[in-house]
């Protein structure tokens, strides 16, 4: 999870730097669309009723707030550090403060992620809680390369986004 996490900050960083107003815009179409598709599919997905799904999705609107507030702060160090390595020689001492306030804003960022997924396996069983994991996964993975699509690469042809695929639900027998 962490894998697609840290390439896809990292590619929204870099469009944010381009033009940070379309980059939040982007994130917030992401994640309305991506609130969306979890309302839809999470419960047939995990196999747990719509009760369930709402208590997970007011998990993460609980989070929300926090972990945007994180991203806002990690665009802004990465900006003054863009701004200060501009110049022909840098101050290190100002160069490691805003090191030390990216990772810190980092370390905020995963430390978010973790306690929000702690409270959201509390509600799932364990095969749910697993089933939950790769349904996130595959919505992530269908996010970088929405974002990629979005930064107009040329790699690859836009191809239509579709809802991660659903994994079968079995339930013990009697």
């Amino acid at each position: 999870m962490r894998r697609l996490f840290l390439p896809l900050c990292l590619g929204l960083l870099a469009m944010a730097a381009a033009d940070p107003a379309r980059a939040f815009d982007n994130l917030n179409t992401m994640d309305r669309y991506q609130e969306e598709v979890k309302r839809q599919k999470l419960g047939p997905a995990l196999g747990v009723d719509q009760q369930t799904v709402e208590r997970l999705l007011q998990i993460d609107q609980r989070y929300k707030p926090l972990k945007e507030q994180a991203k806002k702060e990690a665009l802004a160090s990465f900006q003054q550090l863009q701004q200060v390595m501009r110049s022909p020689s840098p101050p290190e001492g100002q160069v490691r403060a805003i090191l030390t306030q990216m990772i810190k804003a980092r370390r905020e960022s995963l430390n978010l992620q973790e306690r929000q997924l702690e409270e959201e396996m509390a509600v799932l069983t364990p095969v749910q809680q697993a089933r939950y994991l790769m349904f996130l996964m595959g919505l992530r993975k269908q996010m970088a390369q929405e974002a990629l699509n979005l930064r107009g690469s040329p790699q690859r042809e836009a191809k239509p986004l579709a809802p991660p695929r659903e994994l079968p639900v079995v339930r013990p027998g009697p």
